[in-house]
Order: C-alpha cells, then sequence, then structure tokens
C-alpha cells in the first residue's frame, strides 16, 4: 500500500512491558499501520507468530534465551541501579544507530520506542520523523508535587517529607545526567543540539504514552505537554499456557493466587514464604511462576498448587486475592477483577506501585524480606476486611469502562495528522517562494 504508514517500535524482553508493547503493535497493525519490531534475536519467534516484520539488534541487546538475565538488578538500590547503564540511558550510540539503519530499511513513517529504550528517540529525531515513548507503567520523573519513582515514596505532606522528596529528586537527577555526556555525544554523530538535560530526552518525544490510569498514579504536575494517560493492556504474556482448575467448583475455600514477577528477580525466598504463610489456613493458593523460575525448588503443602505459567485472565475471575511483587500488569489484572492485594516489591518500579496500591487502599504493601507471619497476616486481614475489595472494585468499574487501544489510536492519529499537515504547508510555502 502506497499510503501505509510505517511503525518501528524498538523493545526488548523486560518481562512486564512486553504485553503492554506488542497490544500498541497489535492495535496498530489492525487499522491499517505496518508494523516492524527491532529487538532481541530471541524475540523473532514471537514477533514473526504474531504477524510482524522483525529485526534483530546485532550489536548489543542480541540475547539468544530469554531466561538469560540481563538486568541483574535485584539486589541494588534505585541510585545505583545497573539498568540505567546497561540498557535504558548507558547504550545510547548502538541504539541509536541500529534504529537509525532499521528506520531506514523500511522507510519508517513513526517510532514507538519503548520506556526501557528511549534513546531510539534520538534516531527518530535525526531523520525527522514523529518519536513516541510508552511507558508500560506510571512514569518515574519527579516533580515540585512528587519524588521521583522507583524509591517507594508517596509525595510529601510536610516541611519534613519534603525536605526528603527534594534531596531524593537531587540525587535521582544527579544519575540521570552522569549519561549526558554520552547521550549528547550520540546526538552530536547525527547533527543533533546537545540536550540541557537527561530528561529533556523524554520532554521532546512527540507523545508520552502512559499506560495506566491516571488515577492510580501520582500525576505530575504541571503536566508536560506531551504526556498523555491511555489506560492499562490487559493482555496475557505470549509464554502464558491454558490453565485447569485443579479444585472442584464449589469449593469454599478462598484462592489466593501468588504471582511475583515473570522475570529472573532472586523472588524463590519470597515466593516460599507466601506459600508457607498458607500452610495449614482455610485458603487455596495457586503460584504462577513464569519462564524464569524452576517449580522443584518449592515445598508446596496439600492446599497449594504450583504451575509454570497460567493465563491471568482464566485465573482472576476465580481468585479472591492476588499475592504479588507489584508489577503494574499484574495489579491492573488484578484491579481488573476487583481483587485487592498483598504486595512484596522486588525492586523496578514495584515498590511505586505498592505504594499506590496501600494509599488507594487496594491492599497493603510488604518487605520482600516478609517471614511467613507477616504475609499470613496480612492475607487474613484482606481477605476480612471488605473495604480493601470495595476500593479494588471501584478500579475494576473504571478500567472495565477504558478502552486503551482506541485512546493510543486516537493520539497516533492525531499525530500523524498533524505531521502530515505541516508537512504539506511546508511543501506548499516551498513551491510559493520558489
Amino acid at each position: 500500500m502506497k499510503n501505509r504508514t510505517n511503525v518501528l517500535l524498538v523493545t526488548i524482553d523486560g518481562g512486564g512491558n512486553l504485553p503492554p508493547v506488542f497490544g500498541i503493535a497489535r492495535d496498530l497493525s489492525e487499522n491499517g499501520y505496518g508494523v516492524t519490531v527491532l529487538s532481541e534475536p530471541c524475540m523473532e519467534e514471537v514477533v514473526t507468530e504474531m504477524g510482524f516484520h522483525f529485526i534483530p539488534f546485532r550489536k548489543h541487546f542480541t540475547r539468544a534465551d530469554r531466561k538469560e538475565d540481563i538486568f541483574m538488578d535485584w539486589n541494588v538500590s534505585p541510585i545505583r541501579n545497573p539498568v540505567l547503564e546497561k540498557i535504558v540511558l548507558g547504550p545510547s550510540a548502538v541504539v541509536a544507530e541500529e534504529t537509525m539503519e532499521a528506520i531506514r530499511t523500511i522507510g519508517a513513517h513513526l517510532l514507538v520506542a519503548d520506556c526501557l529504550l528511549p534513546t531510539a528517540l534520538i534516531a527518530a529525531e535525526a531523520r525527522r520523523i514523529p518519536g513516541v515513548i510508552a511507558f508500560h507503567m506510571p512514569e518515574y520523573f519527579p516533580g515540585a508535587n512528587r519524588p521521583p519513582g522507583m524509591f517507594g515514596l508517596k509525595p510529601g505532606n510536610n516541611a519534613v517529607t519534603r525536605s526528603r522528596d527534594r534531596l531524593v529528586t537531587f540525587l535521582f537527577n544527579k544519575k540521570l545526567e552522569s549519561f549526558l555526556p554520552g547521550i549528547n555525544g550520540t546526538r552530536s554523530r547525527y547533527h543533533l543540539a546537545p540536550l540541557e538535560q537527561t530528561a529533556d530526552l523524554f520532554h521532546r518525544a512527540d507523545l508520552r504514552l502512559i499506560q495506566t490510569l491516571e488515577r492510580f498514579d501520582f500525576p505530575l504536575e504541571p503536566r508536560p505537554a506531551n504526556v498523555r494517560y491511555t489506560g492499562p493492556v490487559l493482555n496475557d504474556p505470549d509464554w502464558s499456557a491454558s490453565w485447569s482448575n485443579p479444585w472442584v467448583a464449589d469449593d469454599p475455600r478462598p484462592l489466593a493466587v501468588i504471582s511475583l514477577s515473570s522475570t529472573f528477580q532472586n523472588q524463590y525466598a519470597a515466593i516460599q514464604s507466601a506459600v508457607d504463610a498458607l500452610t495449614g489456613q482455610e485458603v487455596r493458593g495457586l503460584v504462577t511462576l513464569g519462564p524464569a523460575l524452576d517449580k522443584d525448588r518449592f515445598r508446596v503443602p496439600d492446599n497449594v498448587r504450583i504451575v509454570s505459567a497460567a493465563p491471568h485472565s482464566e485465573v482472576f475471575p476465580l481468585a479472591d486475592l492476588v499475592i504479588t511483587h507489584a508489577g503494574h500488569g499484574t495489579i491492573m489484572k488484578a484491579l481488573a477483577h476487583g481483587l485487592p492485594l498483598v504486595c512484596l516489591p522486588m525492586g523496578r518500579d514495584q515498590n511505586d506501585n505498592a505504594v499506590k496500591v496501600e494509599h488507594h487502599g487496594c491492599g497493603i504493601a510488604l518487605s520482600r524480606k516478609a517471614g511467613p507471619g507477616k504475609i499470613r497476616k496480612a492475607i487474613l486481614e484482606v481477605l476480612s476486611d471488605n473495604a480493601y475489595r470495595q476500593s479494588a472494585r471501584s478500579f475494576r468499574e473504571e478500567i472495565q469502562a477504558g478502552d486503551p487501544g482506541a485512546a493510543m489510536l486516537g493520539e497516533i492519529n492525531s499525530l500523524i495528522a498533524r505531521v502530515d499537515g505541516s508537512n504539506r504547508t511546508m511543501a506548499g510555502l516551498a513551491r510559493r517562494s520558489a
């Protein structure tokens, strides 16, 4: 099709990022956009089976096995997180180079960059095509009304906590600015002006699609002009398998689903503590592991079942409670079914998500090191106090009423129309001045 808009989507397998990213790809493809995915070699089969064209990274992000841990962030603080260096900001030169090559290869008219790979936006700016960055979670930039993400902090509401927020913001920005020379060095290769601060990489994107509910987030104020909340994507991951309920349909015991990340975060001990918390209780437990963990490593009592994979879309309608690492996707799927939560955040954005769950009264947040006794107490409290379920159900109604695909498409269609209109205007001015 001559008039088909070609989209390059740049991503890697970071676990919870993929269902929202592929949700964007599917919606664009079903609405006439040509979709190409630039990603790790290990993603080729998944991408092509979905019907999208695939281009592999060749110089970085070259995993052949999706189970290989490229994050290595399960035992670090937010300030010392190696993900910024290894993935998000450090490899700007190679990400921009390979993105530029892919844009040229397919004649892309639009770039959609996963928030894990924001430096791909440099290539879009250099090629003068619109660049969109998609956050599969609440955004993490600080502002006058909130601290930065990743620290698990509520916005300060008194002199002490506001001082804390300013200090954490200073440390966060200092960490980001350590990557600015490398980013500006990459930009200079493409004859782009240097950025004044690393955050400008995000601020200069044509759109920042935040794939969550605005009410769930602590929204940045004043809101940046390019920020759009489009709502959560609830798709199951590509590796999820069909599930058969091992219990009789009229089993009166409440069902607690234990789901602690699909990528490795050294969560064996936390899962075992959650399982032990159910031992001897009149509660059924279902543990869903994902591809990164071995189910044979766990001690499992009679009232608990453990599976390598089970679609949340099939399991959550039967559940009464979700015990989770507080990944954004798991939280949104739980809230979409009106389920309260017990959160054991492992890191990344999970500390922030757990705080938001407590802030909205939808559950209880504990340390990842919480023992079976504390987890058991939280489980019994959440199951016995209907206020948690009522709060979760208020989000269920909002999620079910939303249409994230339509919201995303509306924003991208409007962006393409604005760019096309601007290009026609510039072409007309050029003709008249000739």
